[in-house]
């Protein structure tokens, strides 16, 4: 007998789709008489609506004959016009009895009232509605509580004499015998800002579930409606009035029908179609389990073995001898749990492991070092760098030093037996995790280095290689792998520094370095903070014996870091961008230090500092002139000085940005004269007014032959090329007078006086007496 496909048993399953069919026909039914219901209900209420209206103005229309016949009677004119009182009060009680009016009053046609049931406080507005247009209103008023049709009549003997008004109540036997007529639920409502509703409905069942309280708004009534399954239409009523004088209220009329009635007839189809639906269900699902059990087993079988392989479980093999679709699907299994295994192997181990050397990586080295600090066992960090790895890679190229890479890994994993970890962060750097009962010193590490730095063979080339280690101990070292790490780092790179191969962190060997960081966070609010201040020394004149002008020097004083020298923190914002914001705030504050300077009759010129960034930055000289401006200034009272290594950074872009300062009208000055890259051909390029001649050899010219050699030509060589000389570091009398016979310009340094706050600069300027200092 040949095997039937699953493709086969699949058909059988078809029966499936007799219940979706059967639940489409229901639904769409059910939409269907929901339809109609809607639209039944609808119809019923807008003829409801009109049979209403029509009942209204009939009942007003037979009203206002009632009216007009006593309107009409002789008697009653005869009494109104005499002003009779007894008469005419008899006369409306007797016809009022007769029509079974509820309201009956007479006004007269000044628009008092005569005679009336009921307080009145607005009667002259009844005398409008004998003549305003009331097809919207029927006459319907509220008053005392209650809703009322009134009529009014103008009373004639032949001229106006009066108007009679006649008011029958609107109660629910009224409500309800519109209801009968129209066989639509009767509602009459009436609203007020400040008072409670007036409800007056055909329906108890209406009243009793709370529409009272739920007609202060439309919206509340229409969800009233929604929750008690009824449908209605609102007739507004307008030019509607009250006899108590209150204008702003809302007098309406509310038709309903009920949903749940009108859906009756509809009810028994429903449940029938439901009944066929669950027999038919029930009927598809016994015949899908007798004949589909065949088919169920096998794939609840593959289906329990997806879960345990979807769990990680690939053990399980499965067993199915059918070879219909089924069976090669269970084989297809089997060959998937196999591929998996192998896959996730092979994923999991390079998840740990570096794919060039095979070594652990950095996540297994995490682990593995978390797992000991967990443990709180001790453990030595060896961090291991290729010194030369860089040259090789230019040299070789990047698959020559990936092989030897992996040639240094196979050495480590020789060097570290079962109880030490090696590992392959990135590049050229590898780490070994050493626990410290196996560390035996840094004589160890030593041995291994020598290994590693024996020659490597390569396509019969030989290669070496040489490697550097740093040593941090944990816990003594830090209690966190990247603190580890990072010091480890710093170790290895001050022994380079000072030509060892292997360094070995003590605590607080990374003060400085931790300093550094520290001050570079903080530079990023440091013109913001209020905490940077500029101090200013002054510059002597020898020729003049006046202050020619000062320098600005920058000062930080931060809350938690103290003092930070500029020579620690302005090569920091030099890599970090800061620089320029930092030259700004220079500029601007220098400006403003030197008008404020300029108001008490003090002009000077002041010398500013640039760095290599500030040459090149598009912005500076619009931001000078800017500074200039504000403070109405002149350009030639500033000095920007600058190093002849800041050029040599850019030195096109420097010299154009130097010669704008210049056209500019502003003074340029090479700092630092004769340290660093000094070159003659520079100098002659630069466009220069001024030479500051460095400390260095200034403070011993009193002394040095040497020193006084250098000086004197610089001197010589720069008024040559008409150029100012200033001379920094003058803090002895002897230098001056040395410095004066050299016919220097300008001296500078902490003889004369020290850098300064702006405000003791202007007392020290107030006192100077050149004489004093003065060589003698």
């Amino acid at each position: 007998m040949a095997a039937i496909s699953f493709r086969a048993k699949l058909l059988l399953f078809i029966s499936g789709l007799v219940v979706a069919s059967l639940s489409v026909v229901i639904v769409a039914i059910v939409l269907t008489t929901n339809s109609t219901v809607n639209r039944n209900i609808d119809r019923e209420l807008g003829v409801a609506e009109r049979v209403f209206t029509q009942l209204l103005e009939i009942r007003e229309s037979q009203l206002n004959q009632s009216a007009t016949v006593l309107a009409d009677d002789f008697g009653f004119r005869q009494a109104v016009a005499t002003g009779d009182e007894n008469t005419i009060l008899s006369v409306l009680v007797n016809h009022g009895q007769r029509v079974a009016a509820d309201l009956i009053t007479l006004i007269s046609p000044s628009g008092e009232i005569v005679v009336s049931t009921h307080e009145i406080a607005a009667p002259e507005t009844l005398m409008t509605m004998s003549t305003t247009d009331r097809e919207t209103d029927f006459g319907l008023i509220v008053a005392e509580g209650e809703i009322y049709q009134l009529v009014v009549v103008p009373v004639r003997a032949p001229h106006l004499i009066g108007y009679v008004v006649l008011g029958f109540v609107v109660d629910d036997s009224l409500a309800t015998q519109l209801y009968q007529l129209t066989n639509t639920q009767i509602t009459f409502v009436a609203r007020f800002e400040e008072r409670e509703p007036i409800v007056v409905s055909s329906s108890s069942q209406l009243m009793e579930s709370g529409f009272s309280a739920a007609v202060a708004t439309e919206s509340q009534v229409h969800n009233f409606l929604s929750e008690n399954e009824l449908r209605g239409n609102w007739i507004t009523l307008e030019g509607s009035q009250t006899l108590e004088g209150i204008q702003k209220k809302d007098l309406s009329v509310l038709i309903s029908a009920s949903v749940k009635e009108a859906a009756a007839p509809f009810s028994a189809l429903r449940s029938n179609l439901i009944a066929i639906a669950l027999v038919t269900l029930t009927l598809s699902t016994l015949l899908a389990m007798l004949i589909g059990n065949q088919v169920v087993e096998p794939v609840r079988m593959l289906a329990n073995v997806a879960k345990r392989i979807a769990g990680g479980r690939y053990d399980q093999r499965v067993e199915v001898s059918k070879q219909d679709e089924i069976g090669q699907l269970a084989n297809s299994f089997n060959k998937m749990q196999s591929a998996i295994s192998e896959r996730e192997a092979r994923i999991s181990h390079q998840s740990f492991h570096d794919l060039l050397t095979d070594l652990p990586n950095r996540r297994f080295l995490n682990e593995k070092i978390d797992e000991n600090i967990q443990k709180n066992n001790g453990f030595v960090i060896a961090v291991l760098n290729l010194d030369n790895f860089s040259r090789l890679n230019d040299m070789f190229g990047q698959t020559i030093c990936d092989q030897l890479l992996v040639r240094l890994a196979e050495r480590l994993k020789n060097q570290c037996e079962d109880l030490m970890w090696p590992s392959h962060l990135h590049g050229d750097e590898f780490v070994v995790l050493i626990p410290e009962e196996n560390y035996q010193g840094v004589e160890q590490i030593r041995d291994m280095l020598a290994f590693f730095n024996q020659p490597y063979d390569l396509e019969q080339v030989t290669y070496n290689l040489q490697v550097s280690a740093g040593i941090v101990q944990y816990p003594q070292g830090g209690e966190d792998i990247d603190i580890l790490l990072r010091r480890a780092q710093f170790a290895r790179l001050r022994a380079r520094e000072n030509k060892s191969s292997i360094g070995v962190f003590e605590l607080g060997d990374d003060e400085p370095h931790m300093r550094k960081l520290q001050v570079a966070a903080a530079l990023r609010d440091i013109t913001e903070s209020g905490q940077l201040s500029l101090a200013y020394q002054p510059q002597l004149d020898i020729q003049s014996k006046k202050i020619h002008g000062v320098e600005a020097l920058i000062r930080w004083i931060h809350p938690e870091l103290g003092f930070v020298s500029p020579v620690e923190f302005i090569p920091l914002a030099e890599q970090s961008g800061d620089i320029t914001r930092i030259s700004y705030w220079v500029i601007h504050e220098a400006a403003r230090q030197v008008a404020q300077w300029a108001e008490k009759g003090h002009h000077l010129n002041i010398s500013i500092n640039l760095s290599a960034a500030d040459l090149i930055d598009e912005g500076l000289i619009e931001h000078i002139m800017s500074c200039v401006n504000q403070y109405k200034l002149k350009a030639e009272n500033f000095t920007f000085e600058v190093t002849e290594s800041l050029v040599m950074v850019d030195p096109e872009r420097s010299i154009q940005r130097l010669n704008a300062l210049k056209q500019a009208g502003m003074g340029v000055a090479i700092d630092d004269y004769g340290t660093g890259y000094s070159s003659l051909s520079q100098m002659r390029s630069l466009p220069a007014d001024e030479l500051k001649v460095d400390r260095a050899f200034v403070m011993e010219i009193d002394t040095n032959q040497d020193d006084q050699t250098i000086v004197q030509s610089t001197i010589d060589l720069a008024h040559r090329l008409n150029m100012r000389v200033v001379a920094e570091g003058v803090e002895e009398q002897s230098g001056w007078a040395q410095l004066g016979k050299f016919n220097c310009d300008i001296l500078q340094g902490y003889y004369i006086a020290k850098p300064m706050k702006g405000e003791d600069f202007t007392s020290w300027l107030e006192a100077f007496d050149y004489d004093q200092i003065a060589p003698k």
